[in-house]
């Protein structure tokens, strides 16, 4: 993993599975990303969990245990994202 820090904001999005609207955000800090990285599994080319990823269902407790967001509502798909920081 690089040590420089990018310029980048993450966030935890749930989408509604129902028409996919984004339906909740809450911010991703730094550290976080570093200890979501042995939960969600991104692609080895992406130390900083640039691109989106799924968070599967079986492994919510661990990202709440991180993240501490409190139950994950079924009718939603949470996936991580990232953006430029302005």
């Amino acid at each position: 993993m690089s040590t420089e820090e990018p310029n980048v904001v993450w966030a935890l999005e749930g989408y509604s599975k129902g028409d996919g609207s984004l339906v909740s955000e809450s911010p991703i800090s730094r550290e976080q990303v570093i200890l979501l990285r042995a939960v969600i599994d991104p692609d080895p080319d992406d130390p900083w969990m640039i691109f989106c990823y799924l968070v599967p269902a079986d492994r919510w407790l661990a990202v709440d245990r991180i993240l501490s967001c409190g139950e994950s509502d079924p009718n939603l798909d949470y996936l991580t994202s990232a953006y430029a920081a302005s």
